[in-house]
């Protein structure tokens, strides 16, 4: 195995880690892991919608990590293996994957989780291509604060 995959398989296993882990608040807060396994899962759980909570701050925060642990994924992945198709189709098949696997630990495992993950992948495609597109990351940076910047001198002046 190439040395270069290791920040790949590092940042996938700390995915699965989080998503297959009993309590998520208890590895949040009190750094503890548990697996529950179940053998036999029921697999009509991937299309319940009914615990879509948008008014918890807890859910929020929760795939707000989703889309983002899936865009670090997306562009680690990216950069190693120097394709974005293949990374988008790689990390979006893990997503589902990850998603099915928690069925079988006790979790809840979604479908519409799944959508997170690869919003939270098309995002941090968007976002390189935009820094790519502006020169890098410091140039990216600077004209993204030079543009707001230019909203709030646009507003003063009305």
């Amino acid at each position: 195995m190439k040395a270069k995959y290791i920040p790949v398989i590092l940042w996938a296993l700390c995915i699965l880690l989080a998503t297959n882990n009993f309590n998520f608040q208890s590895l949040l807060f009190a750094q503890e892991i548990g697996f529950h396994i179940r053998l036999f899962p029921d697999l009509s759980d991937l299309f319940i919608t009914s615990d879509i909570h948008l008014d918890s701050k807890t859910y929020v925060f929760q795939k707000m990590g989703h889309a983002l642990s899936f865009g670090i994924l997306f562009l680690i992945l990216a950069k190693t293996i120097n394709s974005n198709a293949k990374a988008i189709i790689l990390c979006s098949l893990f997503a589902f994957f990850t998603e099915f696997l928690q069925l079988f630990f006790e979790r809840s495992g979604r479908l519409s989780d799944v959508l997170i993950d690869i919003g939270g992948i098309y995002l941090a495609y968007r976002l390189s291509a935009r820094v790519i597109a502006e020169g890098g990351l410091s140039p990216a940076f600077w004209k993204t604060v030079q543009r707001i910047a230019g909203v709030f001198a646009d507003e003063k002046q009305r």
